[in-house]
């Protein structure tokens, strides 16, 4: 049918002009490196999902989980800032924040404050404040939250991205992706890190790098990738 129409000439000259402005908005992106547009477009049919945002520091500014949340998901959102967590409780008030440190053991760390809100504020590095905290693995925060399985697990621990995955249960939760940080430009540090062969021995591929996150997918996913990131 469609063939027969675009034989119309005032068809067609519509159909032109159609074509054109859906065409001519860019494609807006907040993550750092636009790292969202590919996770949107991944999760373009999932209409109820479930993220876990670990190191979220900010509800829109650099978040990979804020279209997400505005097309319906819902998530956890975890942060050492208590600011930063204030400024979820408002912008996304059904969203279960939570101010913990996410390491590989249960108690209590402190962690290095750059600032209230700031990137730099890690359990790694160096600062003249230092802050007290709780601090959880990641599989003991998921069970007292009641959580048993999620689409998307986001980490950017500013240098402490290992840890926090290395006591996480893939077989228990089974994120169909996951994008963790990895401070480096350079494929071949990636592809030897200690992230990435734990990733990868769990049955996930890497799907794609942008500046310093990776993007890992389930395995099962792997021969349908080209439907998946269709357009």
């Amino acid at each position: 049918m469609k063939k027969i129409l675009l034989q119309n000439k005032i068809f067609y000259f519509f159909y032109k002009r159609l074509k054109i402005f859906k065409n001519s908005f860019k494609n807006s992106h907040l993550g750092e490196y636009g790292e969202d547009i590919f996770i949107r477009r991944f999760f373009k049919n999932v209409k109820k999902g479930l993220y876990v945002d670990i190191g979220c520091y900010h509800p829109i500014k650099g978040s990979l989980t804020n279209y997400l949340h505005k097309s319906g998901w819902s998530g956890v959102n975890v942060d050492l800032s208590q600011a930063s967590i204030d400024l979820f409780n408002i912008s996304r008030p059904k969203d279960k924040n939570i101010r913990a440190a996410i390491t590989d053991f249960d108690g209590n760390t402190h962690y290095h404050e750059n600032g209230l809100i700031n990137q730099q504020n890690s359990l790694e590095g160096q600062s003249e404040n230092t802050v007290n905290i709780k601090a959880y693995k990641l599989n003991t925060l998921l069970e007292e939250l009641g959580i048993d399985k999620f689409n998307f697990l986001n980490i950017d621990a500013e240098g402490h991205d290992f840890k926090v995955i290395s006591e996480f249960n893939f077989d228990k939760y089974r994120p169909q992706l996951i994008s963790i940080e990895h401070n480096s430009y350079h494929l071949d540090d990636i592809l030897s890190s200690d992230i990435h062969i734990l990733i990868s021995k769990n049955k996930y591929f890497l799907a794609s790098k942008f500046g310093v996150t990776s993007i890992y997918i389930d395995s099962v996913y792997k021969d349908k990738m080209n439907k998946l990131m269709s357009i």
